[in-house]
């Protein structure tokens, strides 16, 4: 939520929205603020960004206070990170536990002098949920080559699919007959659903250029290890 007054609007950008991370990963979650904490005249709440974890049907919980302090209770896997009088601030976990399950809020204090009016805002980010993933599964890979009626025209497209795969995080590259690949190549963000996750590339030639290459290759490195999927035209 936010604060407004006569000379606009104070937001705090919480981001990512949502994230789904393993026991153990560490995940680091931004808080950006349009206008800078504080009051640097005379040193008025340099630091005043606080942390909040909130679990369902709770009263949110307060980790970490004045941008870096830990509140009392608070495990030392959280850290907080960011500058006096500044704006971008960041809550990270190192080692994800079940318990840390839950909304993050972050709140900043801003000053605001409007003449003659003075005053003094605590602004909420948007939050953060964090969502334990389960165990890692691999992505099911398909590569699609162009229909014969693409083929006939002037350009031909290859279409590489991902699918089913946890936790996010799939990168895609191209390779034709062994040679990487950039020009042409389009791929889809990432989509998300009941903790699967998907993705797409397409790889889009001109008629002169598939005709030259023999062997297309879409290969995919998640969660460290390599996946591909391949199409040759001479064994067809």
């Amino acid at each position: 939520m936010h604060f407004e007054d006569s000379t606009g609007q104070v937001t705090a950008i919480q981001t990512p929205t949502e994230k789904h991370v393993q026991n153990g990963q560490t995940v680091t979650l931004t808080c950006k603020t349009s206008s800078s904490i504080g009051r640097q005249s005379d040193g008025d709440c340099k630091s005043c960004v606080f942390w909040y974890l909130q679990k369902p049907g709770e009263t949110p919980k307060l980790l970490v206070r004045s941008i870096k302090s830990l509140h009392t209770g608070t495990p030392s896997r959280f850290s907080g990170n960011g500058a006096d009088y500044g704006t971008d601030f960041t809550l990270t976990i190192s080692g994800v536990q079940t318990e840390d399950t839950g909304d993050y809020y972050c709140q900043s204090y801003h000053w605001i002098n409007n003449k003659p009016i003075v005053s003094l805002w605590y602004t909420f980010g948007g939050g953060t949920k964090l969502v334990l993933a389960g165990p890692t599964v691999k992505p099911s890979v398909s590569l699609l080559p162009p229909s014969s009626l693409q083929i006939s025209g002037d350009s031909a497209a290859l279409l590489c699919l991902l699918s089913s795969y946890s936790p996010q995080g799939a990168q895609v590259s191209w390779t034709l007959d062994g040679s990487g690949v950039t020009e042409g190549v389009v791929t889809s963000a990432e989509s998300e659903r009941d903790g699967r996750y998907s993705r797409s590339s397409v790889l889009t030639l001109s008629k002169a250029r598939w005709e030259e290459v023999d062997k297309y290759v879409c290969r995919v490195t998640h969660d460290g290890a390599p996946h591909e999927a391949s199409f040759t035209k001479s064994g067809c």
